[in-house]
Parts: C-alpha cells; structure tokens; sequence
C-alpha cells in the first residue's frame, strides 16, 4: 500500500518533465519547418522562376560635376532640378526580388560637356550590388536636358525708374538719380550678355514740390529692345540697397529786355520801334524760393548805333546759377521796325553845343564853327517838322585834368523832341586852358 501511495505523489513531476521535452522538440520542428521552406523557395525560384522583370519607381538621379571636363573648363549647370526616375530591371528572382530604389544608383552622363550650350544628357542606371546579376532594362525618363554656361560678372549703371512720380503744379521733375550709381551682376555670360539696363523700380504714386528719396521697390533688367530679363538668373544686390533722389525745380518766366545807352536826357526810350524774337522765356530753376517771374537784361545797345536797319543778336545769359532755360532758343534778335520812321542830314551849330563839368580851374572854349552831316531819325512827321535850329548837344568834361586841345563826343538831341536820337558819331574840337589873371592883381595877391 505504501509503496502506490509513493509513486502516486511523483507522478506531476513526470507530467512536467515530459512537457518540457515535448516543447523543445515543438520548437525545433519549427526551426526545421522554416529552413525546409526556405530551401523550397529557392529552388522553387531557380528551377520555376530563374529570371524575372521588375520595376522600381523614385530612383533618385544624382548630378555631380567634380572631376569632368566641364568643372574643369568653368562651367556650371544653370537650370538643373533634382529628379527621380523609374528603372525596369531584370535579373534572378533571388537575387533582386527584393530590390528597392535605395539599391539602384541614377547618375547623369557628363563626358559630352566640354562647352557652353544646352545638352540632352543620358541618366546611366546600374545595381549597387556588383555581385547581383542585374540588367537595367529601362530608363523613364532616360535623358535630362541641362544648360550649362561660365558664371561671369558685369557691372551697369543703375537708372531711376518712377513712372507715377511726379511734380506739383509750377515745378517739374529735373532729374532723378539713384545711389549707388552702379550694380554689380553674376550670373551666366550668355545671360550677363543681354542685360542692357536695369532700373531701380519705384511703383508708388506721389507729387512732389521739394527734393525728395525714396527707397527702390525693385530691379528691373532689361535688353536692348527694353524687353524684361528673367532676374532669377542673376545674383546681384537685393533693391533695399538703392535708393532714388529726385531733383524738384521750380517753373519760372523771365521777361527780356535789352538796355539802350548814350540816350540823351528826356529821350523816350520807349519810343523805339523796337522787337525781340524772344520777349520772355521759361525756365526751372533749383531756388524754389524765386518769384513767378523775374525781369533779364540781355545787354547794351548804344543809341547812336541805331538805323532801323542793324539787327542785334544777344545770347541768353543764366540769370542765376543752376537754373535751365527751357525755351529751346538760347539768343535773341533785336531789330526795328523802320514803317513811319525816316531820317534826315542835319547841321549843328556851334551856339548849341553847351559844354558841361568844366572844372572850376579851367575854361573850355569850342573850336569847331560847326557841325555838318549830323543824322537824325525819329517818326516822318516830326523829322519832316524839323530844322536845323531844333538840333543841340551837349559836352561832357568832367574827365579834364590838364590844359590841352581834346576831340570829346557830343550827344545830340533835337529840343524838345522826346522821340528823335542821333545816328553815328559826333565829334567836337575843344581847348581847355586856364583863366588869364592880370599882373595887378598877381601883385595884390603877393603882398596879401
């Protein structure tokens, strides 16, 4: 009884053991399994499936130009994008059934580039495992087309360009500028070559009456034909670099006149027939504090010099600095109109000539009796009117500083004629001498 009674308390440990032999061989017959399997696909892929097709999508294509022909000849790729590409292969079904992209490498053929210009390039494809025997069957896409050109500088002036910029009423836009006054370009010579221009661009809309800069908006590049340039394929300083002045002057009328000399006192110098070509210009002008209008003096004509026939040109002078004349004409002709007008030959006579500003310690006598040929012009009806009675001068010698015989000019007026002048030259003969004293009165002199 005992001894039923012992083998009946052992018999869970046998349980147990006989469990532990039971999954080791489970496990095992796992291993086994798999191995067997593995083995039946292999040769289930040599002797079913040797060979197989396959495509492998998102290739990626690699551009390296270190060590070509074209790195060493300076050129770069100028319009190059980073692509992927679609590879069919073929090969054993054990060897690339399990091929992803990352087992593929895509490079572009650059052993044609050796000069600038645009080529269709092929993508060369091959297997990153160079035991694998693997073919490519196809490359999509199988080329890439590629721009190279040499990186190149250029350096352009730098225009103002504010179509919308303007000035207020009664000034103008004189010039605009822009600073820094030129810009320097990379980018492929091909491109460099066909820049022309470029502006600094100011969208803005604004008037102005004072000098005035503004902060450029952008750069625009043009042709020849002022057509626009792409600017993405130039590297150049961004347009917040530049800024433009834009020079404000002020509208302005100048009235011209001309100043007439030698006219005796009383004389009517508005009385001339006279015209100019030009009696007033506009110009601009940098004083923006000047009046609307000014008067000009041209210059001098002596009266004398007067016939109705002589025309007398004056060149525009600038009445102040910096300003422009905008008239398009930079002289002005002076003539007379002659209609109503005549001239007649006089003779003066002595009694009418007065000699003023003798100085005190001297006497002036005249030696001429007369004057003949004295030429006179003035409205027909009053010449007409005239004799020689009507005709005086005068003689300054305010400038005598010895005694001595001197030829002095005489300016000839006709009495009570505010509208007659003399033509030509006049000349009088006059002695200055000292006053005579008598020897009495030297002597008183002395004692005294």
């Amino acid at each position: 009884m005992e001894e039923v009674k012992e083998n009946t308390k052992n018999t869970p440990i046998s349980k147990k053991i006989k469990n532990i032999k039971d999954k080791g061989t489970d496990f095992s017959l796992r291993i086994l399994a798999f191995i067997i399997a593995v083995i039946s696909w292999f040769i289930m892929s040599i002797t079913q499936f040797p060979t197989i097709n396959k495509t492998i999508s998102g290739v990626h294509v690699d551009f390296n130009m270190d060590g070509t022909a074209a790195e060493e000849k300076g050129l770069e790729a100028l319009n190059y994008k980073d692509i992927t590409v679609d590879v069919e292969i073929k090969g054993m079904n054990y060897e690339i059934g399990t091929y992803t992209e990352n087992d593929l490498s895509a490079t572009v053929n650059l052993k044609d580039v050796t000069k600038e210009g645009t080529y269709l390039l092929d993508i060369d494809v091959r297997s990153n495992h160079t035991t694998d025997r693997c073919t490519i069957v196809s490359v999509t896409p199988d080329t890439i087309k590629v721009d190279f050109d040499r990186i190149t500088q250029k350096t352009i002036e730098v225009t103002a360009e504010a179509p919308l910029v303007s000035a207020e009423e009664g000034y103008t836009l004189n010039k605009t500028s822009v600073t820094p006054e030129e810009i320097t370009i990379s980018g492929p010579k091909n491109e460099l070559d066909k820049i022309d221009r470029v502006s600094a661009r100011i969208s803005k809309s604004k008037k102005l009456s004072e000098d005035s800069s503004m902060q450029a908006e952008e750069l625009v590049f043009y042709d020849a034909d002022s057509n626009k340039l792409d600017s993405s394929k130039f590297t150049a300083n961004s347009a917040s670099d530049y800024s433009v002045k834009f020079e404000i002057y002020k509208k302005k009328v100048l009235k011209l006149s001309v100043n007439i000399t030698g006219a005796p006192d009383g004389f009517d110098v508005s009385s001339l027939p006279m015209k100019l070509s030009e009696d007033k210009i506009s110009v601009i002008t940098p004083h923006l504090d000047d009046p609307d209008e000014e008067d000009l003096e041209l210059g001098d004509i002596p009266l004398s010099s007067i016939d109705l026939k002589r025309a007398f040109s004056f060149k525009i002078p600038q009445k102040n600095k910096g300003e422009v004349n905008m008239s398009g004409t930079d002289s002005v002709i002076v003539s007379f109109d002659k209609e109503g007008y005549s001239s007649a030959t006089f003779t003066l006579d002595s009694e009418n000539i007065e000699l003023v500003g003798t100085p005190t310690v001297f006497i002036s006598e005249i030696d001429n009796e007369k004057l003949p040929n004295v030429v006179l012009y003035g409205p027909t009806e009053v010449i007409e009117s005239m004799t020689d009675e009507d005709i005086h001068a005068k003689v300054s010698l305010s400038d005598i500083k010895e005694i001595g015989s001197y030829t002095k000019e005489a300016t000839i007026y006709a009495k009570g004629k505010k509208n007659v002048w003399c033509f030509g030259t006049n000349e009088v003969q006059i002695t200055v001498s000292k006053p005579k004293t008598d020897d009495s009165s030297s002597s008183d002199s002395e004692l005294s």
